[in-house]
């Protein structure tokens, strides 16, 4: 009779090896988002192993994930950077973004089922209750992310993370002001009301009415940011 090996609860790490390469990407894009690595500055390999408490060779996987998607860059002479972003990034982000994410809510009102809008409508009152403590953002992204999946094209989704990712670079320095979440809130509202009466072109212009009205936001802010730096 074999030596039957001791099991690992749930939850438990038993290495270092547990901790992934996405769930670095993740800690970096969430250190990004609260400010720790902001535009322009570097990002130590070793200071990622030490965060991590992981080895050099999953943190140099996951700031190639990061660099392929635009996140970070690498300096020749200084190393690792977070992208620092420009006014006519942010554009060509946000005219992307509106593009897919009117082809998102389009295609999503087409098979989108009661139980999804409750989803929506679920994650929208979260956003509203959570407009004071910072995590807009992430709950604003989440929201259209659901929508990408709700609209089961994988290439919508793939393409719309991505550009989340990016313009997460903004939110440390630019974060959705509670006045603003209270809008998006009322948008996102327009935008479910499309869906569940499943009609892709109202769907779909709402989305546009939000992302033109967010661009122009977001464009303003960076602007005065900018000026100010």
């Amino acid at each position: 009779m074999g030596t039957q090996q001791a099991k690992t609860p749930v939850g438990t790490q038993k290495n270092t090896n547990d901790v992934t390469t996405q769930q670095i990407v993740n800690g970096v894009l969430h250190l990004i988002h609260q400010g720790v690595f902001r535009p322009g500055t570097p990002i130590r390999e070793i200071e990622l192993c030490k965060r991590f408490k992981v080895s050099r060779t999953p943190v140099r996987e996951a700031l190639r994930l990061l660099q392929n998607n635009g996140v970070v860059e690498y300096i020749p002479r200084c190393g690792v950077q977070v992208v620092d972003l420009t006014e006519q990034d942010l554009a060509y982000i946000t005219d992307t973004r509106t593009v897919l994410e009117v082809l998102s809510a389009r295609e999503a009102a087409l098979c989108i089922t009661p139980e999804q809008v409750e989803e929506l409508r679920r994650i929208n009152r979260e956003l509203l209750a959570q407009k004071e403590t910072g995590l807009g953002g992430k709950l604003d992204g989440s929201f259209h992310m659901m929508i990408a999946r709700f609209s089961g094209n994988p290439c919508l989704v793939e393409y719309i993370r991505n550009l989340l990712m990016r313009q997460a670079l903004f939110a440390s320095t630019i974060p959705m002001q509670p006045q603003r979440i209270v809008c998006a809130y009322e948008e996102h509202e327009a935008i479910i009301r499309g869906l569940e009466l499943q009609d892709p072109e109202l769907a779909a212009m709402q989305a546009h009415i939000h992302f033109h009205t967010s661009q122009r936001s977001l464009q303003n802010k960076l602007h005065k940011y900018l000026k100010a730096k």
